[in-house]
């Protein structure tokens, strides 16, 4: 297994509303520096006792790796979301295992699932949902800053998708500045301003019809 991290995320999510929104970001990046294909899944107890206590424990196979995630359901500063998070990569093959199933989540000797069970003793985990995801990234120039801008294309388990782009910031300071940069790109390309205040898996809970 990989080291583990735990370390402040803080990002800016801002929504792309309509699919030409979309196209619109896509044709100013042009070419893109990586393109990645992600399988989510989320797990919690049967009375959803990590969410109502504020994390979010999570399983994802990515193109070439695995990750074992818990975050916080974080605060807003500004524009940004800013969680705690605890993250491990793990291989594809034993993410794959968990999202299918073949083997219980809490079962990997890793430091979120050592922080969940230590916060939760006998805790036991279900699959709550899973959806799909295509990340793309370009490292854009923005004012006389660079960005590592991540747009996603969320596919969920409805048949909807969803169009958003983000980018992590290394600390708080960064926030106004980015915001500057990100509303006059926007505005460049008359797309609506519009931060996503709900994650992915809020989306996808409401998408599924589960409380």
């Amino acid at each position: 297994m990989s080291d583990s991290t735990q370390n402040l995320e803080i990002e800016i999510k801002l929504e792309l509303e309509t699919f030409p929104d979309y196209l619109k970001l896509m044709g100013f990046v042009g070419n893109l520096d990586s393109e990645d294909h992600h399988i989510c899944a989320f797990f919690d107890t049967e009375d959803r006792l990590l969410w109502d206590k504020g994390w979010i424990f999570r399983v994802r196979a990515e193109d070439s790796r695995g990750l074992i995630s818990v975050k916080d359901t974080g605060s807003h500063s500004g524009s940004a979301m800013v969680r705690r998070e605890i993250e491990t990569e793990i291989p594809r093959s034993l993410a794959l295992d968990l999202i299918n199933l073949r083997m219980e989540p809490l079962s990997v000797e890793v430091y979120p699932v050592q922080f969940i069970q230590r916060e939760f003793p006998e805790i036991k985990l279900a699959k709550l949902i899973q959806f799909n995801n295509v990340r793309q990234r370009k490292t854009c120039q923005l004012g006389n800053n660079n960005y590592v801008l991540e747009i996603d294309k969320t596919e969920f388990n409805d048949g909807s998708v969803d169009y958003e782009v983000e980018i992590e910031l290394a600390d708080l300071s960064q926030v106004e500045n980015a915001e500057i940069d990100l509303r006059k790109l926007f505005a460049f390309l008359n797309i609506p301003y519009t931060r996503q205040s709900e994650s992915k898996l809020s989306r996808a809970l409401k998408k599924a019809k589960i409380s």
